[in-house]
């Protein structure tokens, strides 16, 4: 961020902190901000807490009026263009403000998670993301830097408009409280990236601000499931019915299934099962188009400068066109895609007097089908699911996101509904409206699922008693503490099973033990692990065992460890050796979708608790 940015957030909070410093009692109301930070589009909504008592989805304002776009958008593209790599321009441009010959950068979300496994459903293209295709990084710049820039515009943007709807003085003394989404199949690390990078781009950086994570299809379930528990809706839900809410954006697909238990005198719901998902969005789509035209014309189509053929370029523009239009009338028709230079002679594929490449219906097909049977796979899983593992049966499916506005897919989702148990399919009006919806509103009524279910195994790797003849000897060791006691090293202690219900109260702690120095100030670290599988590994060192990070523990060197803190005489070593108990905390119910930490000593918050990642 440059310091003229920075500068715009310090200059913003000294105007805050003196507004708050002036008043003589606490601001009465907040304003809610929802951001949808998506792949390809990023919208963004807000509503004030006046608005809480009665309030409805339709209180919820989206912005529709971005810089650079005469028409009026629900999202902006989540795109950005520095001004130190193109020479034209004379600051940072974002969003529409990106016309095509700028060099710019997009879909780089996606980059935030690189670091994870590849999924089941994953679009295999995305093992090579970063390079020259459709994925790049300024020199001076790294993913949640990028992401952090972007966001800082909107950011600016933001509290624009928010002066002009409330006045300057309004919005200096009333605290914004933010709420931005982030894939439900996202790592640990990914998650917090993306909240450092909100937080660095100035949402909630006033000491009387706050910003929250939430899950999108968390966030798309509470505006969509509000919506239909009106008392004038169409096809309104009832109580004890199977929702599927499947969220298909640019970059992820994510499904969850929620039990409505409530829908009079207020809703609430329950997630049904474990959720499932994949990075097989919309954009997996124009992955395809770019193989398909290295297929058929080579170098020539290789060779073209990124700014041509990549995100935000005069293809791609035309493409999304023919994305968007795809399914609503089939007649089989060609369809035209450019213009594009290509030094390849006239063929049935390409045009060289008018720039134009000629796709058939069939490829467009070859384009769609593959993204598409990844989504219905992954909503037969969930429907599966939640018939094995409770019993249930899906009684509908909503189908929101920007990718789920496609004709294409409503046609083939509602097809595969038809072969399976007819279950009913609906689409709201503004599918792709509900994700940033639903994030103000859970701000705004505190609405989210009573239950939620782990979609991992979460523990520590610790030292464990060795277990004779079934523990490696390469792993034996012996403790400095109590020198005759073998441990075995790497062992894993599982304290949430994938599956497990995650309420507001669910927290796992592990009461672990550390050598220390008395009067000299001591860091504990501990590594938390995560795995998918269904049944767990029993060692660290297993590759299907994910290292979330290293959980630090600061403690002062005056700090009073009490009764917690033993000490022997060690006779391997002829030295006395200091030993101290404390639990690690790990919350997972806490207010956002993020993971949380405590030191626990004598059973009082003590010491500082953070993550670490491998980043």
């Amino acid at each position: 961020m440059s310091s003229q940015s920075t500068g715009d957030i310090l200059s913003d909070l000294v105007k805050r902190m003196n507004a708050i410093s002036s008043l003589d009692n606490v601001p009465k109301h907040k304003i809610i901000v929802g951001i949808d930070y998506g792949t390809t589009f990023s919208g963004v909504s807000y509503v004030t807490t006046d608005k809480s008592s009665k309030s409805s989805v339709d209180d919820i304002k989206i912005i529709s009026t971005w810089p650079g776009d005469p028409y009026g958008s629900w999202k902006t593209p989540t795109r950005i263009a520095y001004s130190k790599e193109n020479p034209k321009i004379g600051t940072n441009k974002w969003g529409f403000e990106v016309y095509p010959k700028l060099k710019s950068y997009s879909w780089t979300k996606l980059l935030l998670d690189k670091n994870a496994a590849v999924g089941e459903h994953d679009d295999p293209s995305l093992s090579g993301i970063v390079g020259p295709g459709m994925f790049q990084l300024p020199s001076f710049r790294d993913a949640p830097g990028v992401c952090e820039d972007f966001l800082h515009e909107v950011y600016l943007y933001v509290s624009k408009i928010l002066r002009q709807q409330l006045t300057d003085s309004t919005f200096e003394k009333t605290p914004m409280e933010c709420w931005i989404t982030l894939p439900a199949i996202w790592s640990d690390e990914a998650k917090a990236a993306t909240l450092t990078a909100a937080r660095n781009a100035g949402f909630g950086c006033e000491p009387i601000d706050e910003v929250f994570t939430i899950a999108e299809p968390e966030a798309a379930a509470i505006a969509t499931l509000k919506k239909y528990a009106e008392p004038n809706a169409l096809n309104p839900i009832k109580e004890n019915e199977n929702i599927l809410i499947c969220d298909c954006g640019g970059g992820t697909v994510d499904i969850t299934t929620y039990t409505i238990t409530q829908v009079r005198p207020y809703l609430t719901f329950d997630e049904l099962c474990v959720g499932v998902g994949g990075k097989c969005g919309s954009t997996y789509i124009d992955r395809n188009l770019h193989a398909l035209l290295s297929k058929r014309f080579g170098l020539a189509f290789d060779n073209l400068p990124f700014g041509v053929k990549g995100p935000g370029g005069k293809l791609m523009s035309c493409f999304e066109g023919l994305k968007r239009d795809f399914g609503v009338i089939d007649n089989g028709d060609d369809r035209e895609l450019g213009p594009i230079n290509l030094d390849v002679p006239e063929s049935k594929f390409y045009d060289p007097e008018d720039r134009i490449v000629k796709l058939s219906y069939e490829d467009m097909q070859s384009l769609f089908d593959p993204v598409i049977a990844e989504i219905t796979s992954l909503v037969g899983q969930q429907v599966e699911e939640a018939r094995k593992v409770r019993n249930a049966t899906i009684d509908r499916i909503i189908l929101i996101g920007g990718f789920g506005a496609s004709s294409y897919l409503n046609k083939a989702l509602a097809d595969w509904c038809g072969e399976n148990g007819y279950i009913t399919l609906l689409c709201p009006l503004h599918p792709q409206a509900a994700v940033v919806q639903g994030a103000a509103l859970r701000g705004l009524e505190g609405i989210s699922p009573r239950v939620k279910h782990a979609r991992r195994h979460y523990g520590f790797a610790i030292s464990l008693s060795f277990r004779e003849g079934i523990d490696s000897e390469d792993d034996a060791f012996f403790s400095k503490f109590d020198e005759n006691r073998k441990l075995c090293r790497d062992r894993m202690w599982w304290l949430i099973s994938k599956g497990d219900e995650i309420t507001k109260e669910t927290s796992i702690t592990a009461d672990v033990y550390e050598i220390y120095s008395p009067g000299s100030r001591f860091v504990s670290r501990y590594q938390l692990y995560s795995c998918a599988l269904t049944e767990a590994p029993d060692y660290s060192t297993d590759s299907r065992v994910d290292r979330v990070g290293s959980i630090e523990s600061t403690f002062d060197a005056d700090f009073d460890f009490g009764t917690s803190t033993q000490c022997r005489y060690n006779n391997k070593t002829k030295k006395i050796v200091h030993q101290f108990s404390y639990d690690v905390q790990v919350r997972f119910g806490d207010k956002g979708d993020n993971l949380t930490f405590k030191s626990i000593v004598n059973g009082q918050e003590a010491g500082s608790a953070n993550i670490k990642f491998d980043r």
